[in-house]
């Protein structure tokens, strides 16, 4: 993915609409994709998540019928 545009957590979060804890619940049990880190070294704090992936994750979710 050379060109792949990369979207910050306040993003994912709006797209999604579903809470910071919930997401990262989701990522451990492997149901939404990982981040990518956007510096070098065990330390860095600072990720990103690819944004086709996370597209790709709402296109595929499970339908609620709501009746």
């Amino acid at each position: 993915m050379p060109n792949a545009r990369l979207i910050k957590i306040k993003i994912v979060l709006e797209m999604c609409a579903v809470s910071r804890a919930t997401l990262y619940r989701q990522i451990k049990a492997g149901y939404f994709p990982e981040p990518v880190r956007l510096t070098e070294g065990k330390s860095s704090r600072s990720v990103a998540w690819r944004k086709e992936e996370v597209q790709d994750w709402i296109a595929n979710r499970q339908k609620v019928n709501l009746k």
